[in-house]
Parts: C-alpha cells; sequence; structure tokens
C-alpha cells in the first residue's frame, strides 16, 4: 500500500482518478486541503486544513452486486475507528454521512468504473477533524470541536484505512452480509426511530422507521407502510 500525499488538490477522488493507471489496489490518495471537495450529488464539501481528506483505490476481479456495499465499508470502518478512540454518539446516517449525534461529522464519496477491462473503485473519505465547519454550514462539526483535542491526521488515516482494508477483506471473500450487518447496527436512524420525510412536494411529515434495508427504508405512517430512500430523510 502506498500513500501519496499533497498539500492541496481539486478533490482526492480527481486525483486518484487521473493516477488510476499507475495505482494499485488499496493505494491511498491524500490531501491536506481540496478546492473542490464534493459529497453525494455534487454537493461542495468544505475541505480545509485540519480535515482529513483521502481516497482509497481498490480494483477488485469482480464488482461486488451490491455497489453500494464500498461506502457502508468505508462508513463502518470511519465509525468503528471513532468508537475506538472513545468517541460517543457517533454513528452512520443513512446512506453514506458520518454524523456525531444530529450534526454531521463527515461523508463517504464512492464511484464505481471500469477502464483497461480494469474494475475500479475509488471510496473518497472526507472527515472533519482539527477544523472548525463555517458558522453558515448547519449541523456541522468536527472531532477538535467535539472533543476539544487536536489529533494525528497521518495516525487517523492509518487507522480507518487500516479498518477498512479489513473489511474490504469481507466483500472480496462474498460476505457482504458481515458489512451489512456492521452497517445496519452503526446506524443511527434504527427500527423503532421515528424521522422526518419529505415527500415529491417538498412537504415534510413524520414515520417510524419499520424497517432497514440495504437501499432503502420501510416506514409506517398512520398504519400505511412505505418504503423511501435516502434523500427523503432526516432526523
Amino acid at each position: 500500500m502506498e500513500v501519496y500525499s499533497y498539500d492541496e488538490v481539486s478533490s482526492t477522488n480527481d486525483v486518484a482518478k487521473k493516477m488510476i493507471n499507475v495505482l494499485r489496489n488499496g493505494d491511498i490518495v491524500w490531501a491536506l486541503s481540496q478546492t473542490a471537495g464534493r459529497g453525494k450529488g455534487e454537493r461542495r464539501w468544505y475541505s480545509p486544513k485540519g480535515g482529513l481528506w483521502f481516497s482509497v483505490v481498490y480494483k477488485p476481479q469482480k464488482l461486488c452486486e451490491d455497489p453500494n456495499i464500498y461506502t457502508k465499508m468505508a462508513s463502518v470502518a470511519v465509525v468503528k475507528i471513532l468508537k475506538r478512540m472513545k468517541i460517543k454518539d457517533v454513528g452512520v446516517k443513512w446512506p453514506n454521512d458520518i454524523y456525531h449525534n444530529r450534526d454531521k461529522l463527515g461523508g463517504i464519496l464512492t464511484e464505481i468504473f471500469t477502464k483497461s477491462h480494469e474494475n475500479v473503485v475509488v471510496i473518497g473519505v472526507g472527515l472533519n477533524v482539527n477544523n472548525m465547519p463555517p458558522e453558515d454550514v448547519k449541523n456541522a462539526t468536527s472531532l477538535l470541536k467535539i472533543t476539544g483535542v487536536k489529533l494525528s491526521l497521518s495516525q487517523l488515516l492509518k487507522m480507518i484505512s487500516a479498518e477498512m482494508q479489513r473489511l474490504y477483506n469481507f466483500v472480496t471473500l462474498r460476505k457482504r452480509n458481515v458489512i451489512t450487518n456492521l452497517w445496519r447496527n452503526n446506524m443511527i436512524v434504527k427500527k423503532g426511530h421515528t424521522i422526518k420525510v419529505s415527500d415529491f412536494s417538498g412537504k415534510t411529515y413524520e414515520a417510524k422507521v419499520v424497517k432497514v434495508l440495504s437501499d432503502s427504508l420501510i416506514v409506517e405512517r398512520n398504519g400505511i407502510k412505505e418504503r423511501i430512500h435516502p434523500s427523503e430523510i432526516s432526523i
């Protein structure tokens, strides 16, 4: 495993994709800051110095039947390491955000493609560590804000990437149910929780979670059950 370090890039996922011919399975692109960091749906992700911004490249011989498994794997790895560091109340906000209580701490952006007959999975991880989120960004936090302590970015990178590799081995062994169960157990929205749902018209209503599926939730309102997707919920 090689770590390619940069002071500043547009985004580590972009750099990883440009370098894909020289990167090997498990290699990492790490930057101290990003000028064009992005999240799900091309949303801009503020990525200043002090945060942990990196991408891991995997080149599986065969892609998993569930493409979301790679995002789940990375989010579980981040949460497991934070819990190991005794940081409480952290979890995955379905499907790809890392939360502390009701505040966003980080996120995962996975891109999957094929190049020169080779399967490529690029997993970008963004985590607010020693940086303070902008005041105009609501419901955002950082590890510094939570703990009051500055952490070693290189040590955190080492621990998270090692845990990602450990979990990735379950994917290659076709034991993705292990990842899915860990992901489900580390979610901040669980069966029995009440969440806010936004419908197609933009109106919101409360519903109770009755089942957590790999790609959606089953919720119940007024005795009626329905399937909803990630973009429709808030906590």
